[in-house]
């Protein structure tokens, strides 16, 4: 385990690189006119990873090749497109007079430090806290106090620009007094919230109450993640048409708002698969319209600070991920232990069996040949209730998210694309 640990930390590293390499080469290298395409092109390839992803990683973990070959596969994939980084991409050095040494002293430590103690203290506190541990356990209250230090620790360290610059800190806070930034910080943070939980709930939903394999569960996402990719793409290539985003993100929220209502209010035992492709179809238009075009609209407000403007919205995106899956498997949790305790009273079951069982693990709870028809119909109304409450964030983001989007400026972010891209046109040297 410490190993698997240590590896997907590595890995994890590596995937923020590559995400936010992609990023700013899209909108360093492109125009306005055709940034949001490309920028979308990302979204696209992470969907067909995410369609692909569990399809091969189950495959391999029920076979006798083990799920280790889930992991071998990023040794070949590196193989095959490591050539791009070679003969392909053309070098960007904004200061190719200052030696690496210089660069990596003026980054900012004690931000990154913080950063990441505090998310790790967030974790600690409310997906171990009131779960595993109790909330009147000395380690969870001691993890809540410390991430509110930290917390407290980081807001004054970035405003101050201890230990670091205004133009180095790791958190560009000078964008929150931006009135346009800080409502697509809220409604970016709203989206990918309402896209990552539907992509951990729906396949448990299978797995918990149809019985299926990883596999089998991963092929139900298919709906949700194929018509995403297609809309992502669609919001890509028709945004700087459109011009105003405003409209993509108001028609985005009111998707996600219907599509969470209806999983929260309709999702039973009994719910058909065709309603579940139904009610997620919805929420996978509403991501898709506005999944990636903030970092368009960010990079266009300010073309001086294209990477601050990025690490501002990968903040968001990034970010709201961890906390929402954080609160729904409390959530998730605590409201399945509750069902399931109910449901087993009088039965010889610990509490650790029941919460091993909500995680994922193999346990007596499961077995047919342990619990009568009835309890274990019971057991499997009190997982599928706990699933529909994980869905409640989603719909609580899709009314924030509106909210924001209504309180959006209409503006044109996009007016001078087309005069910048005739500019630099005019500038090429002319061929015979």
């Amino acid at each position: 385990m410490d190993a698997l640990i240590v590896g997907r930390v590595w890995a994890g590293a590596g995937g923020a690189g590559m995400y936010l390499g992609q990023l700013n080469i899209w909108s360093q290298n492109t125009t306005l006119e055709k940034r949001s395409l490309y920028i979308s092109g990302g979204g696209i390839v992470w969907g067909v990873g995410c369609i692909l992803g569990p399809i091969i990683g189950g495959a391999f973990a029920d076979s006798s090749a083990s799920w280790r070959w889930a992991f071998y596969l990023n040794l070949v994939l590196f193989g095959l497109f490591s050539p791009v980084y070679l003969f392909s991409l053309h070098s960007h050095m904004p200061r190719p007079d200052d030696p690496l040494l210089r660069r990596v002293k003026e980054l900012d430590w004690i931000g990154i430090v913080l950063n990441a103690a505090m998310y790790l203290c967030f974790v600690l506190s409310f997906a171990i806290g009131g779960t595993i541990w109790a909330w009147s356990d000395g380690r969870t209250i001691g993890s809540i106090v410390t991430m509110i230090i930290l917390v407290v620790l980081f807001g004054v360290q970035q405003k101050f620009c201890i230990f670091t610059t205004k133009a180095h800190r790791i958190f560009p806070l000078q964008f929150l007094r931006s009135r346009t930034f800080a409502l697509l910080f809220i409604a970016q943070s709203s989206i990918m919230t309402s896209l990552a939980i539907p992509i951990y709930y729906i396949p448990l939903f299978f797995q918990f109450t149809r019985a299926e394999t990883a596999v089998e569960s991963a092929v139900r996402l298919l709906p949700f993640v194929i018509v995403n990719i297609v809309v992502v793409f669609l919001n890509g290539a028709l945004l700087p048409k459109f011009r105003y985003y405003v409209p993509w993100y108001l028609a985005a929220c009111g998707f996600i708002t219907i599509g969470g209502a209806l999983f929260f209010a309709l999702l039973t035992q009994s719910t058909s698969n065709a309603a579940i492709y139904g009610f997620s179809v919805l929420l996978a238009i509403g991501v898709g319209l506005a999944q990636q075009c903030a970092y368009s609209i960010a990079t266009a407000k300010v073309p001086d600070q294209v990477a601050d403007a990025i690490g501002f919205i990968n903040n968001a995106q990034v970010g709201s991920v961890v906390i929402a899956l954080t609160f729904t498997s409390l959530i998730f949790q605590n409201v399945g232990f509750s069902h399931i305790k109910s449901a087993l009273a009088g039965l010889d079951f610990t509490e650790e069996e029941i919460r091993g069982a909500l995680g994922g693990a193999k346990s007596r709870v499961f077995d047919g040949g342990v619990l009568s028809e009835a309890v274990r119909g019971s057991v499997e109304r009190g997982i599928v209730d706990a699933i529909r409450w994980s869905f409640f964030p989603v719909l609580l983001a899709g009314i924030i998210g509106l909210a924001a989007s209504a309180l959006m400026r209409w503006e044109n972010v996009f007016s001078g694309s087309r005069e910048a891209l005739h500019r630099e046109e005019e500038k090429k040297p002319q061929t015979a």
